[in-house]
């Protein structure tokens, strides 16, 4: 039984747990002032927020972007990731000013505490790996 108790469900995910939880696993983590958490790891600023069904943990990474790049350019660079990273998911935002690359962990059924830490760490390893590969050259 001692092995459920490990999963976080729903029901127990609340900001302040989902802050504890990456602080417990020594990431470098503060309260935004929303409540939500920010990580900052590989030099970038990962925002974990609960949307309001809170049956996920939603992260986000966003890049400014230059503005002299053409939205053709920024829309075939978020093409390239969608088409070759399954873990991140990419979007120029309406003003075409940033990259937004971000993922859903989802907690139906319970997802234990390490799963968590193991896949917040692999989304920003490999959004920074996505944004070296195709954005480098339309980052600000």
């Amino acid at each position: 039984m001692a092995m459920y108790d490990d999963l976080v469900t729903p029901g127990i995910l609340n900001r302040d747990f989902l802050h504890t939880l990456y602080d417990a696993a020594y990431m470098d983590c503060e309260q935004d002032g929303d409540g939500d958490s920010v990580i900052t790891e590989s030099g970038l600023k990962c925002i974990a927020t609960l949307p309001s069904h809170q049956d996920a943990i939603h992260l986000a990474i966003l890049f400014p972007l230059k503005d002299d790049v053409s939205l053709k350019k920024k829309l075939e660079c978020v093409n390239r990731i969608n088409d070759r990273y399954i873990i991140t998911r990419a979007a120029v935002t309406k003003d075409a000013s940033l990259l937004l690359c971000d993922y859903y962990i989802f907690l139906n059924g319970g997802v234990s505490r390490k799963a968590i830490v193991l896949g917040t760490k692999k989304f920003i390893e490999v959004t920074r790996q996505a944004a070296e590969e195709y954005a480098s050259d339309i980052i600000a």
